[in-house]
């Protein structure tokens, strides 16, 4: 009967047991090297990644200091010339409203006496002062002035205004150069006694259809013609500008 060598086998268990340890203690180390290795370098480039960030806004800060310098250097001049054009434009734009606000007076003035003359011409009656004759000459010779007063200083002047403005002004001179035509040329007619009783009729019909125009229409057209005068001029009305 063999006899069991009980100190070999706890010789070879032990060898064992050292040979695995070591084993697993190398790969262990390895391993532990690798974690090291992988941390340091991670830390390195964060540090080399915020240095180089730091770095990239300092430059960048610095950059943008030296282009404000440069473009401040280069604005003043432009500024300061920019303000001298303001202040020539203000001067020149401040000239030009109030040589505007000089015609808008004067030509609203003839405006208002064109109107006149032509209200007083074509009314229906008129109260005899001294010479009836006189009196109707000169009522048809202040309208003739009227209308070439209003037409030569409105030609003459009216650069000042926008052509869609000056559409409406001459509109209503047309009509009231037509209707002082017409009625002066039908009222010429009746005072002459020349007409057939049908021609009578009918011009005192149309003589008093344009004594009625004159009176009721044309006074809302020279209020709309006034009020792009305000507008023109700024003039404000219960605190409000008219727009």
């Amino acid at each position: 009967m063999q006899t069991i060598n009980w100190i070999e086998i706890g010789f070879e268990f032990g060898s064992f047991l050292a040979i695995s340890y070591l084993i697993f203690y190398q790969g262990f180390l390895k391993s532990f090297g690798r974690k090291i290795v992988e941390l340091a370098t991670v830390e390195r480039l964060t540090t080399i990644q915020e240095n180089v960030k730091q770095e990239f806004n300092e430059k960048i800060e610095s950059y943008k200091m030296d282009l404000s310098a440069q473009l401040a250097e280069k604005i003043e001049p432009l500024k300061s010339e920019l303000t001298k054009n303001n202040i020539s434009y203000q001067i020149e734009y401040g000239h030009l409203h109030q040589k505007r606000g000089e015609v808008i007076l004067e030509l609203y003035q003839k405006l208002q006496e064109l109107h006149g003359a032509m209200a007083h011409w074509t009314a229906r009656m008129h109260p005899i002062i001294e010479d009836a004759e006189k009196e109707a000459e000169e009522r048809h010779v202040r309208v003739s002035r009227a209308l070439n007063d209003f037409q030569y200083y409105y030609i003459a002047h009216k650069l000042f205004f926008a052509k869609s403005f000056c559409k409406s002004i001459d509109d209503i001179f047309e009509s009231y150069w037509k209707l002082a035509y017409d009625f002066g040329f039908k009222s010429n007619a009746l005072e002459k006694r020349s007409l057939t009783p049908e021609f009578i009729k009918e011009y005192i019909e149309e003589t008093s259809k344009i004594s009625k125009e004159i009176r009721d229409k044309f006074p809302s057209k020279i209020e709309e013609i006034e009020d792009e005068f305000r507008k023109i001029l700024g003039v404000k009305v219960e605190g409000h500008s008219i727009k």
